[in-house]
């Protein structure tokens, strides 16, 4: 199983319609959330976040753990992010620890964050 995903073969197939987890404006979530597909959150969640993908929309908030294969943060993040394809945009604002595969900062955006780059796992590789 991969770091950053919620469970093997979790990813939809080609095809596959994907499904969209959405928690609103306004909405607050307390405690551990596992979803497959995507995760928008536009409002504020406290506790562990898990999806395929997750994107903290602009007035969005999260304090806690994120894990997902993809991860885009637009609002405000508190925590550690364990995250393939890290995205960071401008509006962001974080704070705590990223372990990533890829990470990209927009201008502007505040990182107040220890980095660090965990290599992908290696197809078919002969253990150790």
């Amino acid at each position: 199983m991969s770091l950053f995903s919620s469970a093997p073969g979790s990813l939809p197939s080609a095809g596959a319609k994907t499904v969209v987890s959405h928690i609103g404006a306004g909405a607050t979530l307390a405690g551990d959330l596992s979803v497959p597909g995507l995760l928008e959150l536009s409002g504020h969640a406290d506790g562990r976040l898990s999806a395929d993908e997750i994107v903290i929309e602009d007035g969005g908030s999260a304090v806690g753990e994120i894990r997902a294969a993809s991860v885009a943060i637009r609002g405000h993040f508190e925590g550690a992010i364990f995250g393939g394809d890290v995205r960071l945009s401008s509006s962001a604002k974080v704070v705590g620890e990223i372990i990533y595969q890829a990470l990209t900062i927009e201008s502007g955006a505040e990182v107040n964050a220890s980095c660090a780059r965990q290599k992908a796992p290696k197809e078919n590789s002969d253990p150790i």
